[in-house]
């Protein structure tokens, strides 16, 4: 086969690829009719020529963007936590991390210089897709991820704090989810951050909660004032929070 036509066949093949944000290399061998081994060579060498990227063993993508396929690595997944906060413009902080809710643990991995960590939660529900260039990414919607921050405390205390202040979020419904998870912590501090950050006295949560006192940043010493009504050691000052 002549140089030109080479040349033309990796055109078509690559722009086959194209219309996937990820794809393995099963899928490759279905696309292009080659053998197992023969795809295995072929994507090395358009590896190479910087023409296809290895994501993890046996996954691969023709884009160097991580969000177009963080949330397609492992299924069910969607984007969540300080990730999810960032792309909703609640901060200024750029986390560094591209951070994956998943149903099952997964060992994280680095994709051009960008981490994409995987926590695990029980908690499935709450994101959806949304579009990200020419395709489909998962995320955690705005409510949800804030759930996501403070069950998992994978985020600064702070980030969550500037979340909730948004006129964006819906305060009932941030009250709904953190009832959904059955989490008493959560409850909590949720409805101590709802009434102090915005007024919104969520009654609901009051009902579920039990008498021992927990902080309201876990990640501060355990020295404050007592909430009688919310069982919150206030050892943070919301209001510091900017």
């Amino acid at each position: 086969m002549g140089s030109l036509q080479k040349a033309m066949k990796k055109i078509a093949v690559l722009r086959l690829l194209e219309r996937y944000p990820l794809f393995t290399l099963n899928d490759f061998v279905k696309l292009t009719g080659k053998k197992v081994q023969d795809s295995r060579n072929y994507l090395y060498r358009l590896q190479k020529e910087g023409l296809v990227f290895r994501i993890e063993r046996g996954k691969y993508t023709v884009f160097d963007d991580p969000m177009i396929f963080s949330s397609h690595i492992i299924v069910p997944s969607y984007i969540s936590f300080w990730t999810a906060i960032r792309l909703y413009n609640f901060t200024e902080q750029l986390p560094s991390d591209i951070m994956i809710a998943t149903a099952r643990p997964k060992k994280g991995t680095i994709f051009q210089g960008t981490r994409i960590r995987f926590f695990k939660t029980r908690h499935m529900w709450g994101y959806s897709k949304q579009r990200h260039g020419s395709f489909d990414m998962f995320i955690a919607d705005r409510e949800k991820c804030i759930i996501d921050c403070m069950l998992i405390k994978n985020t600064p205390f702070d980030e969550v704090a500037k979340a909730i202040r948004q006129k964006e979020i819906d305060k009932k419904k941030l009250a709904e989810y953190a009832l959904k998870t059955g989490n008493v912590s959560l409850m909590k501090r949720i409805g101590f951050m709802l009434q102090k950050i915005s007024g919104f006295h969520a009654e609901g949560l009051i009902k579920r909660l039990d008498n021992n006192h927990i902080t309201l940043d876990w990640s501060h010493g355990k020295k404050g004032k007592k909430d009688k009504i919310w069982k919150i050691v206030i050892n943070r000052n919301l209001d510091d929070i900017t």
